[in-house]
């Protein structure tokens, strides 16, 4: 129905049916309209007022009543150009509105959580291009790592390692616990960094079989035990902040 197509392109449902109406008869009167549309007279009259200010309808005001006149199928252009003017309304008025919403005062944080899932291809640099972010989130906090790391995480990724020691070594901190401590005669390198960097090793064979830490508001699980090796990050403040606790309260028990 043609109506159906005329509420396609904006118009409510009494609005394409007063104006398929008008354009029918060229020139009406509101009261006739309510008779052959069955809608009744003030919502006629509350209708057209839309119509006109749309450009699809003129009022006849050369005598009394007021007729109704329909402006022609090509008037339907007004329809995009008021679409139009309101689009560029919109993108000249928005940065300020954007600018004024920041000044807002908000109360409390809230981060969205984010997943993200690393396969090994992309694992490296992956590693390389976070540490920064991770870095800028520690500091933002306690200013360091939290967690258990298998030890083949240094066996195959010590590359990484060092790029992060030598990029962060004054401000960040390692608390780690480890599996094996002949690991750590492997990098000796970092000796340096020491007062940054303090692994624990837990009693019993324990043996960690993915590395699991935590850094500011992300959360990371690096599997390198075996292949194919992958990391999946969370990025979640509250489940961060929770799973630091759980690590902190159980190094200084150790």
């Amino acid at each position: 129905m043609i109506e159906d197509q005329l509420k396609k392109i904006g118009l409510s449902d009494k609005e394409a049916s007063v104006y398929l109406c008008i354009l029918q008869h060229q020139k009406i009167l509101p009261s006739r309209i309510a008779a052959l549309t069955s809608i009744n007279r003030p919502t006629v009259y509350s209708v057209a007022k839309e119509l006109v200010k749309k450009g699809l309808v003129a009022e006849d005001i050369a005598g009394s009543p007021k007729y109704l006149v329909a402006l022609g199928e090509e008037s339907l252009n007004n329809l995009a150009k008021q679409e139009e003017n309101k689009l560029a309304e919109l993108k000249h008025r928005l940065p300020e509105v954007i600018s004024a919403l920041r000044e807002v005062p908000k109360e409390g944080k809230y981060s969205i959580p984010r997943i993200r899932f690393i396969d090994e291809p992309q694992l490296r640099d992956f590693l390389k291009q976070e540490s920064p972010i991770w870095a800028k989130s520690a500091l933002a906090g306690d200013k360091a790592w939290w967690g258990f790391q298998d030890d083949t995480l240094l066996e195959h990724y010590q590359d990484w390692a060092d790029y992060f020691w030598t990029t962060f070594p004054s401000t960040i901190k390692l608390n780690l616990f480890t599996n094996k401590k002949d690991i750590e005669t492997k990098v000796m390198a970092w000796k340096e960094y020491s007062g940054q960097r303090h692994i624990k090793y837990l009693e019993n064979n324990t043996e960690f079989t993915a590395t699991h830490v935590v850094v500011g508001d992300y959360i990371l699980f690096i599997m390198t035990h075996e292949r194919p090796h992958y990391l999946i990050e969370i990025y979640d403040r509250v489940m961060a902040e929770n799973t630091r606790q759980v690590f902190k309260r159980l190094w200084n028990t150790v």
